[in-house]
């Protein structure tokens, strides 16, 4: 957590204006190391570096650039994602993983060299009606459980064939599938999933992806020739009961904001909406900038893990849209203005979320806009 706090410091004493405490610091450094992590793990299979959805809330053109040149494929969900990316400067190819909306999509893929999975009847509909300028780099995603996207078992073998044929398809088309419980290792669906992939792929002369973040750890026989790491990249495990750092991972995104107030409650005080929490004894609490309309989750429970000065603290009552309380009784000197960890270095996203209704994913998506968003090598980083 070091980093974090000194690099803070660093731009509150520069010509850098905060109003209002509540800022997400990234480190470069560790997205990095954890990119090579995966790839070390994975190899020789290349890896499709998920950035979809403002890339899980670290900033999709801060993570793309960074990851251009050392990710083999930046995957995103819509080609709106795509545009981004390039308008950022972003040069690695683009994997538009729900492919396309519409027709015209089409069109605009192929000019701009995206490539473009096909999961329904109606996308096919539309490639059949459409002259492309130049062929379409392509995938087609079988269902073999997931019961999301793709086509069916019965389906997939003649639509694969459809398109091997097809000349506005740039040859071989490739294929994926996607778990649904890898996360769970001893899940049955698990070895059904990759028995169906397996069996649909024999005798077909092409490439590969099964494994998201928790195939990665848990199915190493499955790599094929690309994996698509998501959560895994950010520092965070995807695994119940285990953290990012057991895999050799670092958090990139670190929540930081200050004390704001400080006081002594009476035994028997209470402390926030619904006066939920009723004060054990005299205690000091603080009162920390950073609330649900930041993106801290309101379902935070008391003893939710917390840190004051590096010191674990926890959460006490509801926590308010703009505010949250902590109990202080293990950090009694604390002041206002003292540095307030939330998660990432020195506290893992993991553990607090497991004092929530919350999981990992939508924590670190559903960080606002109105934190700031600071990259410890100084770089411009843009807020979505």
């Amino acid at each position: 957590m070091r980093f974090a706090i000194s690099l803070w410091t660093s731009f509150n004493l520069g010509n850098f204006i905060m109003s209002r405490p509540a800022v997400a610091i990234l480190s470069t450094e560790n997205l990095l190391h954890n990119i090579k992590i995966i790839k070390e793990r994975v190899k020789p299979a290349k890896v499709i570096a998920m950035v979809k959805a403002n890339a899980y809330g670290h900033g999709i053109r801060s993570v793309g650039l960074r990851l251009d040149g050392y990710a083999d494929e930046l995957g995103v969900a819509s080609i709106d994602e795509a545009f981004v990316l390039r308008k950022a400067g972003v040069q690695s190819p683009i994997i538009l993983m729900q492919g396309v909306y519409e027709a015209g999509e089409l069109l605009l893929a192929a000019k701009e060299g995206f490539e473009v999975v096909f999961n329904n009847e109606a996308q096919l509909e539309w490639l059949n009606a459409i002259h492309l300028p130049v062929p379409l780099r392509s995938w087609i995603k079988i269902n073999t459980g997931m019961g999301r996207l793709g086509f069916s078992m019965e389906d997939a073998r003649n639509v694969y064939q459809y398109l091997s044929g097809h000349k506005g398809v740039v040859q071989p088309v490739k294929v994926m599938s996607h778990f649904a419980c890898s996360d769970e290792c001893t899940h049955p669906l698990n070895q059904r999933q990759i028995a169906l992939f397996n069996q649909f792929i024999e005798g077909v002369d092409t490439e590969y992806s099964l494994c998201n973040s928790a195939g990665i750890l848990h199915f190493p026989d499955c790599f094929f020739n690309y994996v698509r790491p998501g959560i895994l990249l950010y520092g965070i495990s995807p695994v119940r009961g285990k953290t990012g750092k057991d895999f050799g991972l670092k958090p990139v995104m670190t929540l930081q904001t200050r004390l704001t107030s400080v006081h002594t409650f009476k035994k028997g005080a209470s402390i926030g909406y619904g006066a939920r929490y009723q004060c054990p004894e005299d205690m000091p609490v603080g009162i920390a900038a950073f609330g649900y309309g930041d993106g801290y989750p309101v379902s935070a429970r008391d003893g939710t893990p917390i840190l004051v000065n590096q010191v674990e603290c926890c959460v006490i009552g509801r926590v308010s849209m703009d505010m949250l309380a902590v109990d202080l009784r293990s950090c009694p000197n604390a002041k206002v203005g003292d540095s307030v960890t939330l998660w990432g270095e020195g506290l893992p996203l993991e553990r607090v979320v497991e004092n929530t209704s919350n999981i990992v994913w939508d924590m670190i998506t559903g960080v606002q806009n109105r934190v700031k968003f600071l990259w410890t090598d100084g770089l411009t980083a843009e807020q979505q």
